[in-house]
């Protein structure tokens, strides 16, 4: 502590006015430094042997490139502490502090502000209802809350921390950034102000709404590039989509090891790694990766399985090496299958698979009442058949250069094979006990349920009906 012998008093401008002190002082430290203090009225005393200002109305104190205007001080020159109240303004380096009260610790360059606390740089603005503004570091800490807001995003937390250089924000706890049709949600957040990147981390629930449509995804790690429009989701991440009309609701729901999801006024895309379940109103996927697009109007939507994918549609399971799916207004239009080509589908009376696989498929849907499935070349197929009173009538073994089957409605199947048929027609009782096509792989309960999907635990908080 210093002695207040080694401060030199020097009275400037007004005399003495008619309240015991004086407008305007000028105080010089014999050793280091200088401070200025200026108001309406001043008042120094010695109080247990330590030298204290009183100053009241319009106070001005400058400590070299710090500025502070209040509209009521006391300062302990021998501690070399302010305490100011009122409208206090502090201005350093380009940043504003604004709050009702604030505790300058001159040495450290430390202000403990409370009150309806405001810092600024000029492009963000950070509100809290405290906070410790350090600054020589240029740093400011927010224990009890902060809301930073800039031109993209708000941003809010049960604590914060801000580095005024580095336009860096780290906040805690029930996290909430905010920018134009999008909310985030985590317990943790790191955001990059001059690379507009965010890393949201802890129960992160992301919502983007477009129109009448809206896509939640749920995850332990979010790391988002606003720029670039780019987001990378880890931590075994789901995303459900809404796409709403007049009479109805589509549902889209994608689960994951990870996500890379990229976006444009133009197309949402979405590559899926790991483990990748799908569940769509219309069908459900299963593979180890998948890229999915959706037009801005969600009108037309793809998606690509790679790495043993399994598609159902209805009844029927499709396997290959690659799996293409085109959709039109929430509806499979067209569907692809490139390399082992394979459908399989289980006759619901006598629980037998009819088969047909072949190098590649194509498949075409029109509507709940059409759907054609080409499979070529080299196709081959076992289909079972059933009497007009539904009992199993035998079974056909077939090869041709390409095989289509035809579903009309829930049950009509019709079968037909182009030139250089080749085939054996078994009947009921010379049935061979194994009838099976190489490459068969029936997994109906790797079908992604939409209920065994939404139950993941970092759904709870999720505000939609389910």
């Amino acid at each position: 502590m210093r002695c207040i012998t080694l401060w030199l008093l020097v009275v400037l401008l007004m005399p003495k006015g008619s309240h015991y002190g004086y407008e305007s002082v000028f105080f010089v430290h014999a050793d280091t430094d200088s401070v200025v203090v200026e108001g309406d009225l001043l008042r120094g005393q010695q109080e247990g042997g330590e030298f204290v200002q009183y100053v009241v109305g319009n106070v001005r104190v400058t400590l070299e490139g710090t500025k502070v205007t209040s509209s009521r001080a006391i300062r302990n020159v021998t501690r070399r502490t302010t305490t100011f109240t009122g409208d206090v303004v502090l201005v350093d380096n380009g940043d504003t502090l604004r709050t009702d009260s604030l505790h300058y610790e001159e040495e450290l360059e430390i202000g403990y502000a409370t009150g309806n606390v405001q810092l600024s740089d000029g492009e963000v603005v950070a509100m809290a209802p405290m906070g410790t503004h350090y600054v020589e570091e240029r740093r400011a800490v927010f224990p009890q809350g902060l809301l930073l807001k800039d031109s993209i995003s708000v941003l809010t937390g049960e604590a914060g921390v801000y580095q005024i250089e580095d336009k860096v924000a780290d906040l805690t706890g029930n996290v909430i950034m905010e920018s134009e049709n999008a909310e985030l949600t985590s317990d943790s957040l790191t955001h990059y102000r001059d690379f507009a990147i965010s890393l949201a981390r802890g129960s992160v629930l992301y919502l983007a709404v477009s129109g009448e449509d809206s896509t939640w995804i749920a995850s332990e790690r979010v790391e988002r590039n606003a720029e670039d429009s780019l987001s990378i989701v880890r931590g075994d991440p789901l995303l459900v989509h809404f796409e709403r009309d007049s009479l109805s609701v589509d549902t889209l729901i994608i689960g994951a090891g990870a996500f890379r999801i990229q976006e444009s006024k133009e197309v949402f895309s979405l590559e899926a790694m790991r483990d990748v379940r799908v569940w769509k109103t219309s069908f459900a996927a299963r593979a180890d990766s998948v890229v999915y697009d959706r037009s801005e109007d969600g009108q037309r939507e793809s998606a690509w399985f790679y790495g043993q994918p399994l598609i159902w549609t209805d009844d029927i399971q499709l396997t290959g090496d690659t799996v293409g799916v085109v959709m039109t207004e929430g509806a499979i239009d067209s569907l692809f299958i490139r390399g082992n080509a394979f459908v399989a589908e289980e006759d619901s009376l006598t629980k037998r698979i009819n088969q047909m696989r072949g190098k590649g498929l194509v498949g075409t849907f029109q509507g709940d009442s059409l759907r054609v499935f080409r499979v070529g070349p080299n196709a081959e197929a076992i289909y079972y058949s059933n009497n007009e009173d539904g009992e199993s009538n035998g079974a056909l073994e077939a090869s041709a250069d390409e095989i289509y089957m035809q579903i009309v409605g829930d049950s009509r199947r019709t079968i037909g094979f182009s030139l250089d048929v080749q085939g054996k027609r078994y009947p009921e009782s010379l049935l061979p006990d194994t009838l099976m096509l190489d490459g068969l792989r029936w997994e109906p309960t790797l079908k992604p349920m939409r209920e065994r999907l939404l139950s993941n635990p970092l759904l709870s908080k999720l505000r939609w009906n389910r």
